[in-house]
This record gives structure tokens, C-alpha cells and sequence, in this order.
């Protein structure tokens, strides 16, 4: 393999770049195909689902049976996982769990001199679908991070979607939904599980809400079923950013870097170094490390095409670009950090120290590793108990123990009604004046 065709820019450089840079809309013939696929679901259901099936994954499924999993089965599958296996996925639910049972959601109750009630109520969303992505990799772990994180919420029913793959890896997958508490799993992927996950089939119920990570046609389904359902977010392809005053010494960090390539070809990776020392070694390292890794040639187009490694003067400027870019993960390796900053970064997940990674965020370290891309970290977060659950405000009015200031209460919605043009409102408010 040839060397890396990386270079440095400078803050200025780079600045300028993202500041130019637009987030680009589909093409053409993506939004198209995948509305097709949609559209065809949407109305022949079952058929629809494995003929496309059939045609696109190479399955022969017959029915949508053969593709069907019950809570039974999937115990079988968890029995087939070897005993390594079972322990490593039940280390990582504890901590998926642990984590998010700390979180504490509570309902608003309070009142005045006239609701005897004014508050807001929680409560889970029914029928959860996930997808679990395939192709180049298979991912148990993004089970776990939001199954897991549903069942906390207290999700009566979720439901797995994952592409079709070799039999060893639809064991880890099966077994692990047994793990995360799935109610039924479905060997379907792409575009077309989306569909079903949105409007349901004769043997698929609808979800109410659809979450985890999938290639390009998977996004643009979430995007175009989104309103029919409610999503998670709108991911795109997996991003780190690094900031280091690191002088030396970047045989961790390079690694960092190539763990995110890995993810595809169209992974983003970004360093920032602090200081006119370092860029050279790392790139050095980048170098050694890329040769030897198994994916080599998708970490190679990664690095050189969707990657950035910029210089800077100090941690303002870091934080300038950082924000520019809003990462789906931050990495911060500065000594002496002072953890009264974080708030003016904007990233979906920070991991502080040389010794914390990105990496232990998508297995190990607690939080879900579904995170915000395409600097949605402006206005989104990563997956939380809060995503499985709806918010529902409730104001009770048992007696009217203060006439004044009920008829108060009345008398100015009654002018803003009238105010509006809705004489219908006001009218069903004067009808209660006392």
C-alpha cells in the first residue's frame, strides 16, 4: 500500500473550507429508488417486502415467516453463543443499564390559586422498531444500545430489523436480542425494513417510533417515512474529532483515527493540534498503522478524502473549528483541562484523557453509541430514556374556590381569542365566566 496523501492546513485553511462546505441533499436517484421501495411496501406489504428481499439481499425467502423470529427462537440462538461471548455482551448490558437507570425522569406536578393540577406526564411509547445495520460489519452492540435503553423507558414491545448475513452472524445477532429483551426480530434490511418498521405489513406490526444507525438508502428511508412515525434522528456517516497539545507520542491517537476510518470509506475523521510540534509523527504513525490494518484500503480513502488534520494556535481556536464541525464524537487530549469548558463544545459524545476513546463509547463505557451526525449536535443527542418516552401536559380544575382570579384567567384568553379572529373560543370561555 502506498503512503497516505495527508497533509496539514492551517486554522485560517480550514476555517474557510468548513465554512464554505454545505451539507449537500441526496441524489436524485437515491431519494427516488427509495421512495419506490417505500411506496411498493407501503401497498403490496408482504409480497413487496420479499420480493425486494429476495431481489437486492440474494435471500429465497418465501414467506415472511422464513425471515421471522419469536422470543423462543431467539433464546435458542442466545444457547448457540459461546460462553465468552455471553459473558462480554452481559458485562456491556450492565453497563448500558447502569447507566441509564441513573437517569432520572421524573412528572411535574404542581398548582395555583386555580389548577388544582398543572403539570406534565411521562410515559413510554409502545412499539419500538430498530435496525441494526449489516454489509461490511454486523453490529450487536447497536442492539444493545437502544433495546436496552427502551426497556428502561419501559417499551412494552421492540422489534429488531437487521440485513441478511452468514449464519454465524445472524447467531450473534439473534442471540443478542435475546440478551436485550426484542420481541420479535426480522431478518430484513435496507430501505424496504424501514418501510415496514413505518406502515406495517399483514404480518409486521407498525412501530411508533424507529431508531438506529444503516447505510445511505436507510437514512433516506428514516428521512421520508419520518412524520408517519417518529425517528431517531437523521444519521449520516460516522465522525471523530481530536483535539491534542500532544507532542509526541500519537501511537493511541493514530489508532483512534483508524478505528472511525474503518467505518467506511465515507467516515470522517478530523485532528486538531494545538501547537506547530506533532502533525509529522502522527502522520508517521497513521502511516505504520495503516499498512497493517485488515481494512486498509477503506481506511486509506477515508483518511485522504473526508479526513482534515489541522493546525492550530491554542484551544480557542480548536474550540472555533470543533464547532464548526460539531462532531458525533470529541475527543479531548489536553493537559490540564479544565472541565468548566465542555459546555461551550458542541459534539454528540466528549471523552476526555489519552487514556478514553471513542472506541469505549461504542462498546463499553455506558451511554448509547447512537449519536448525532452531520453537525446535528447543534440541536439533537445522542439516544436517551427521554427518546422512548412522550411528554403529555395535564391542568385539572376540580372547584373554583377564587371567582376573581378564574374570571381573570378567563377574561385575558377571552381578549387574545377575540384578538385572534376565533370568536368560537371566546365564546366556550365567557360561557364559564362566573
Amino acid at each position: 500500500m502506498k503512503t497516505l496523501k495527508i497533509k496539514k492546513v492551517s486554522f485560517t485553511v480550514a476555517k474557510k473550507h468548513l465554512l464554505e462546505s454545505k451539507i449537500t441533499s441526496q441524489a436524485s436517484h437515491l431519494r427516488e429508488a427509495v421512495q419506490k421501495i417505500i411506496l411498493n411496501v407501503k401497498k403490496n406489504g408482504d409480497k413487496a417486502l420479499i420480493k425486494i428481499s429476495n431481489k437486492i439481499d440474494k435471500t429465497e425467502f418465501k414467506t415472511v415467516s422464513d425471515a421471522s423470529f419469536r422470543k423462543s427462537d431467539l433464546k435458542k440462538y442466545y444457547e448457540k453463543l459461546d460462553n465468552a461471548t455471553k459473558k462480554n455482551l452481559n458485562f456491556i448490558k450492565k453497563r448500558i443499564l447502569n447507566f441509564h437507570k441513573a437517569i432520572k425522569i421524573s412528572d411535574l406536578k404542581t398548582k395555583d390559586g386555580i389548577f388544582n393540577l398543572l403539570g406534565q406526564i411521562h410515559k413510554p411509547i409502545e412499539r419500538i422498531g430498530i435496525y441494526a445495520p449489516g454489509g461490511k460489519a454486523v453490529y450487536p452492540s447497536s442492539i444493545l444500545m437502544t433495546a436496552l435503553v427502551g426497556s428502561v423507558a419501559g417499551s412494552k414491545e421492540i422489534n429488531l430489523f437487521f440485513p441478511s448475513s452468514s449464519e454465524k452472524a445472524k447467531t450473534l445477532m439473534l442471540g443478542t436480542a435475546h440478551l436485550a429483551g426484542i420481541t420479535n426480530a426480522y431478518n430484513f434490511g435496507g430501505a424496504h425494513a424501514i418501510a415496514a418498521m413505518a406502515y406495517g405489513t399483514e404480518t409486521i406490526p407498525k412501530s411508533d417510533k424507529i431508531f438506529g444507525p444503516g447505510n445511505s438508502y436507510v437514512a433516506e428511508a428514516k428521512r421520508q417515512v419520518f412524520g408517519d412515525v417518529g425517528i431517531d434522528s437523521f444519521a449520516g456517516p460516522s465522525e471523530v474529532l481530536i483535539i491534542s497539545n500532544k507532542k509526541k507520542g500519537f501511537e493511541q491517537l493514530a489508532a483512534d483515527l483508524i478505528a472511525q476510518a474503518e467505518h467506511g470509506e465515507d467516515s470522517k475523521c478530523i485532528f486538531i493540534q494545538i501547537g506547530k510540534e506533532g502533525l509529522g509523527d502522527l502522520f508517521k504513525e497513521l502511516d505504520r498503522q495503516v499498512i497493517e490494518a485488515p481494512r486498509g484500503e477503506t481506511i486509506k480513502i477515508a483518511l485522504e478524502k473526508n479526513s482534515m488534520f489541522i493546525q492550530v494556535k491554542n484551544l480557542e481556536e480548536a474550540i472555533e473549528i470543533n464547532n464548526l464541525v460539531g462532531p458525533e464524537h470529541l475527543q479531548i487530549i489536553y493537559k490540564n483541562f479544565n472541565e468548566s469548558l465542555l459546555k461551550r463544545f458542541i459534539a454528540g459524545a466528549i471523552f476526555i484523557g489519552e487514556n478514553n476513546t471513542a472506541v469505549l463509547g461504542d462498546y463499553a463505557a455506558g451511554p448509547s453509541h447512537v449519536i448525532p451526525t452531520n453537525s446535528a449536535a447543534r440541536f439533537s443527542s445522542p439516544v436517551s430514556i427521554e427518546d422512548f418516552l412522550v411528554r403529555t401536559s395535564v391542568t385539572e380544575i376540580k372547584t373554583i374556590k377564587n371567582k376573581s382570579k378564574y374570571n381573570e384567567l378567563l377574561d385575558n384568553s377571552i381578549f387574545l381569542a377575540e384578538l385572534e379572529g376565533l370568536h368560537g373560543h371566546a365564546n366556550a370561555l365567557k360561557l364559564r365566566r362566573k
